[in-house]
């Protein structure tokens, strides 16, 4: 298995214990934070797809007891450690870090789907050509 698929394993299994933890199936997780159950169905059960920065914030939105860290890299434990005031410039500037490496990441694929798209656009003319 690839890196890429291990870590993505790896925040599907952070997300169900998310679900577990809150006593809930995926569909009143779903309904929580306001995705369709297909969604999670996709994510969590089915594994096809992969959890993107919409649906990663609606998480920690929801459920701001869950450690972003520990959702996003698998570092820490599940609910935030009771750091004080003292580090909450420490925590919001994590936190904005992570968010913006996840939109990031999201941007990158969004523009490989958009040149994959348009290759696969320019092979088909290609070989209309050559017909």
């Amino acid at each position: 298995m690839s890196d890429f698929s291990q870590k993505n394993m790896e925040i599907i299994e952070r997300i169900q214990q998310i679900i577990d933890h809150e006593n809930l199936n995926t569909s009143s997780f779903a309904k929580k934070i306001g995705v369709v159950d297909q969604t999670i169905r996709g994510i969590v059960i089915q594994k096809r797809n992969k959890p993107g920065y919409d649906l990663i914030v609606k998480i920690l939105q929801t459920f701001n007891w869950v450690d972003p860290e520990w959702l996003i890299l698998g570092k820490g434990e599940i609910q935030k450690a009771n750091k004080g005031t003292g580090n909450s410039v420490y925590d919001t500037a994590s936190l904005k870090e992570l968010i913006d490496y996840l939109k990031e990441k999201d941007d990158k694929i969004e523009k490989l789907i958009e040149e994959k798209t348009e290759l696969k656009i320019k092979y088909n003319m290609i070989k209309n050509e050559k017909i």
